[in-house]
């Protein structure tokens, strides 16, 4: 029953609002880097580090309009994945290519305040905004197809600047646009519950326990569908 009511009050504010006071928006998401630093108690980890370029993602966001009509709280939540197999070549096995399969998933959950500029109107509102996020994720990591394991997993919080267009193409419905930038890391353990595997006739060593960080240090795109209520 309650959620009947609520269905019906929302349906009411679509309909006869006079003024948009919420905004609903489903999105798709790119981040064009995600580093994967190994060995992270090295003073130099960046020397061995191996980067993503294509991590793709989708979530919602949701903001109100309060204290004044220029001013939204907002919070929004995300899924990015990404996985990359590369061959590795063992020479003393003639050359043999194995594969290695590295990727991740993370899950974002972000507060945000956003400010309509002024030069904006009634079809076309352009915004800026920025806010704290907390991350939280995990490492996808297989060798000659035998998966690791996750032993730890550490999260970090972050802060985050975004800027973007709310283009409304009818009355309730338009499109956004939005360019975020952001630092989200998180630290991930994992090891292996065997020390060899057999790929195509030849023992393979399986990498030793390590802790990776995982690191989205790339530009984030947005785009996606927003109701006006």
């Amino acid at each position: 029953m309650k959620k009947i009511v609520l269905l019906n009050i929302v349906l009411a504010l679509a309909l006869f609002g006079n003024e948009h006071k919420f905004l609903l928006s489903l999105k798709g998401t790119y981040t064009t880097s995600t580093r994967f630093l190994h060995n992270i108690d090295n003073p130099n980890v960046y020397s061995e580090s191996r980067s993503i370029t294509s991590n793709f993602g989708y979530g919602a966001d949701v903001r109100w309009n309060i204290l004044w009509d220029r001013f939204f709280l907002g919070f929004s939540t995300e899924k990015i994945s990404a996985l990359q197999t590369t061959p590795v070549i063992y020479p003393q096995f003639d050359h043999l290519r194995v594969p290695y399969t590295e990727g991740f998933e993370l899950l974002a959950f972000e507060l945000s305040g956003y400010y309509v500029v002024p030069i904006s109107s009634e079809q076309i509102q352009f915004y800026f905004g920025g806010g704290f996020g907390a991350y939280d994720g995990k490492r996808l990591f297989s060798v000659a197809n035998v998966n690791a394991e996750t032993i730890s997993s550490k999260s970090y919080m972050g802060i985050h600047v975004m800027t973007g267009i709310d283009y409304q193409i009818h009355s309730r419905i338009g499109l956004r646009f939005e360019i975020k930038f952001r630092d989200p890391h998180f630290d991930v353990g994992t090891k292996f519950d065997q020390t060899f595997v057999n790929y195509l006739g030849h023992q393979i060593r399986l990498p030793l326990e390590e802790t990776v960080k995982v690191n989205l240090f790339g530009v984030n795109y947005v785009g996606g569908v927003v109701l006006f209520l």
